[in-house]
């Protein structure tokens, strides 16, 4: 399989985080915490379950072949850390709908736009790093789109897609994953930016 291919088969993956989203839509907060909640449990048991099983982890990441990273084998999951990272997000901003939707889009488009493009087209790799100076200028124009989109202001907007893109930037480990962190920063960076 292509990494290209690879890469669009996780961010169809991850696109999970737009059901959360339009679950945070359609049910509302602060009810929705609760199915959410009760989500992430289900899903850490299946993780623990994946790490006490060698076959029931074989299985796993068998069936998600080209899904799950090498470094996620024996460590929490891409879902894991995405549902974390959705519900954290919409704690930390207390559901206010625009920066949930704006810090939510930002990983679900400005992830994939940074994975894409620079599989796609980058040819011009950051020091240090895998990561592409075209991968990240996309993520960080995604990004700002959504901001703007999810009605948030310039300033607002512009500080959640350059936290967005600073946390993509940074390479996931078995510790630190940007499906946790791109959306916490974001909703954290649009809040001190002055939007309510």
């Amino acid at each position: 399989m292509s990494d290209l291919k690879r890469e669009l088969g996780r961010k169809m993956f991850h696109m999970l985080s737009l059901a959360y989203l339009a679950a945070f839509h359609l049910i509302g907060y602060p009810r929705v915490l609760l199915p959410l909640a009760v989500w992430l449990a289900v899903v850490t048991a299946v993780e623990a379950g994946r790490f006490l099983s060698p076959d029931l982890n074989r299985i796993l990441t068998g069936f998600f072949r080209g899904m799950i990273r090498e470094t996620e084998h024996r460590a929490f999951s891409g879902i894991f850390h995405t549902t974390a990272g959705c519900l954290a997000v919409i704690l930390l901003a207390r559901g206010e709908a625009r920066i949930v939707t704006a810090a939510v889009l930002c990983l679900a488009l400005g992830d994939a736009a940074a994975a894409l493009v620079g599989k796609a087209w980058g040819r011009h790799r950051l020091p240090g790093s895998a990561k592409t100076v075209e991968g990240s200028a996309a993520c960080l124009l995604v990004c700002l789109a959504c901001g703007l989109a999810a009605g948030l202001g310039p300033m607002p907007a512009a500080a959640a897609a350059v936290a967005a893109t600073a946390v993509e930037l940074l390479p996931t480990t078995s510790v630190f994953n940007d499906n946790l962190w791109m959306p916490v920063a974001a909703a954290l960076a649009a809040r001190l930016a002055g939007a309510a």
